[in-house]
């Protein structure tokens, strides 16, 4: 059976792929989904991609050139790690994109990126799956109840030093995979803060310049470098 140019393997594939890096590692990254979006995509995510691909390498697959390439995301999530870590000069351009090309989301190094949807789109708005399931929100009702369970069991089984979980328009989806668990404001309400298990979580706004600048890195790292010492 198709559905829109994939088989039901290949579907089942790409719905199943966990994310990028190191699911051992001490430093998870939690969104909403992937960039991009489409069959043609898909299918080489179905053929190419293990259930957990280095970053870098994947994207290698997919023709998407340079990771050193500026993606404001990855250069947030680069700069937040070198913070906690303490590393010098974290906030500069170069660094960030080195950690970005060489390590974030590498087999074997310190951090995994996972999504709360698996099939990645171009925007909030768009959906480029409609023979797929017909409307996002139906993709949504569908997927996103056995996708909260997985990362639940995951992050139990795992038990990373911290989840960063990513977009306030999720977080009352990120709140429910870690159950009965409060979330404390802090740094003026700016981020929430949990304890799971042995997992510190922390919910950001996107992992954009404007929404998570230098400044609230550095408040982040205050609060929380003892956490990785």
């Amino acid at each position: 059976m198709e559905n829109h140019g994939l088989s039901d393997e290949e579907l089942k594939r790409v719905l199943a792929f966990e994310g990028y890096g190191n699911k051992t590692a001490p430093d998870w990254f939690l969104g909403m989904e992937e960039g991009g979006g489409s069959i043609e995509e898909l299918k080489v995510r179905a053929h190419s991609f293990g259930p957990v691909e280095d970053l870098r390498l994947a994207h290698e697959k997919l023709g998407w050139g340079d990771m050193r390439r500026h993606v404001p995301t990855w250069r947030v999530m680069s700069k937040i790690v070198m913070a906690l870590e303490g590393t010098n000069e974290w906030q500069g351009t170069a660094r960030a994109r080195e950690y970005q090309a060489n390590t974030l989301g590498r087999a074997g190094e310190s951090t995994f990126l996972t999504e709360l949807m698996p099939l990645p789109c171009p925007s909030i708005a768009a959906w480029p799956y409609p023979k797929i399931f017909p409307t996002k929100e139906d993709y949504y009702a569908d997927i996103r109840p056995n996708r909260i369970r997985w990362l639940r069991s995951e992050i139990s089984t795992s038990q990373p030093r911290m989840v960063i979980c990513y977009g306030k328009g999720n977080w009352p989806h990120h709140m429910e995979i870690f159950d009965n668990v409060e979330f404390r404001p802090h740094v003026d309400g700016r981020i929430r803060v949990g304890q799971y298990h042995s997992s510190k979580i922390i919910l950001l706004p996107f992992l954009s310049y404007d929404l998570v600048p230098a400044t609230l890195i550095e408040q982040i790292a205050h609060l929380f470098r003892h956490e990785v010492d």
